[in-house]
């Protein structure tokens, strides 16, 4: 039975962590003013990563960032240009040495959007000839852990800071050896606000009765918006991470500011930087994902957090732009995101 609206609504309503994005960012347009005002441009952010478009605002190529992470720590990783064949498609996965499973998602996005795991030719086949977009096809990392790294560094510095640290747990239920797998989701608040997309997307395993102690994963893409419980680890922020982030980023030029999504074995291969893949990288629109661990803090608290983080930008497009780095203009701005907003309205009728 599909999850009513009512229960979804008390278990937001409860949580904070599940309010919508407009929670978090409308009570901070005030300050967002405030720092453009003190910054002298309406879209100051735009400087904060010089080597990325509006310094990572939500509307850039995903692509055109991955890119830019050394080989060593890059996923094998493809563009997918809107209205191509499937045979086109499988041709330029094969020349990557990619295998499927794959990763998938679009070129231009944000929070999960449509990011999902492609087991076959013909779940691709069937995705390209629904949606006329632009999508990457990136190796599936079977690392057991993800990680959210928030780092910047001001220009001409030798060392940056971490400011958020995430730790991802994926969503899953243990079997009791009696219930069923939808049962056991509907009696787990978090796992029964997905309930609708298990049975969308795999019914046949609602029905079955694991074992007990048995572990049933329900899902690998480390979004919140897929289940996956975000656990604030800023006391494991350390010198030795701090280190390996300003060693990566030597190597990015032009990238100041973001967060790092990351995969790897373990919290001592992050620190070392040794067996680390980054999925993406978020620049300028990114969140500090420590904020939504409710254990750790509250509400007023992830909007100190996020207000603090646009302070951060400010400073770092203000030294940037001193340097030289120019702010798009304010009608360029402006009609990216008009851009923006009409291709994810293309995309909802895409769906329908």
């Amino acid at each position: 039975m599909a999850v009513s609206k009512w229960q979804r609504f008390w278990i937001k309503l409860r949580n904070w962590e599940y309010w919508p994005s407009q929670a978090f960012y409308y009570p901070l347009i005030p300050h967002f003013l405030w720092q453009a005002l003190r910054a002298g441009h309406p879209a100051f952010f735009t400087a904060t990563n010089p080597a990325i478009f509006t310094g990572g605002f939500g509307f850039e190529s995903k692509y055109d960032t991955m890119v830019q992470i050394p080989a060593q720590y890059r996923p094998k990783t493809v563009l997918l240009p809107p209205s191509i064949s499937i045979q086109e498609a499988l041709s330029i996965i094969e020349a990557a040495a990619i295998e499927f499973p794959l990763i998938l998602k679009p070129d231009l996005g944000f929070r999960g959007f449509l990011v999902q795991k492609v087991a076959s030719p013909e779940v691709l086949a069937t995705i390209l000839e629904q949606l006329d977009i632009a999508f990457l096809a990136q190796e599936l990392v079977l690392a057991k852990e993800e990680f959210g790294v928030f780092y910047h560094r001001f220009p001409g510095q030798a060392s940056g800071r971490i400011t958020s640290l995430t730790l991802k747990t994926f969503l899953e239920v243990v079997g009791d050896g009696q219930a069923t797998v939808q049962q056991l989701m509907e009696a787990d608040q978090r796992a029964l606000l997905q309930l609708d997309r298990i049975q969308e997307q795999a019914p046949d395993l609602l029905t079955k009765v694991p074992q007990k102690g048995a572990r049933i994963p329900l899902g690998m893409i480390g979004n919140h918006s897929k289940g996956t419980r975000f656990i604030n680890g800023n006391h494991l922020i350390d010198q030795e991470l701090t280190r390996t982030f300003d060693r990566i980023c030597d190597q990015m030029p032009g990238i100041c500011y973001g967060r790092f999504d990351i995969k790897c074995d373990s919290f001592e291969q992050l620190k070392q930087g040794t067996g680390i893949k980054i999925l993406e990288i978020n620049g300028t629109c990114s969140e500090p994902t420590h904020i939504y661990d409710q254990t750790k803090g509250t509400y007023w608290s992830a909007l100190r957090d996020f207000a603090a983080h646009w302070t951060l930008v400010r400073k770092i497009a203000v030294a940037n732009h001193r340097l030289g780095a120019p702010y798009l203009p304010a009608t360029r701005m402006i009609r990216t995101i008009r851009e923006g907003f009409a291709y994810f309205r293309k995309i909802a009728e895409l769906q329908k």
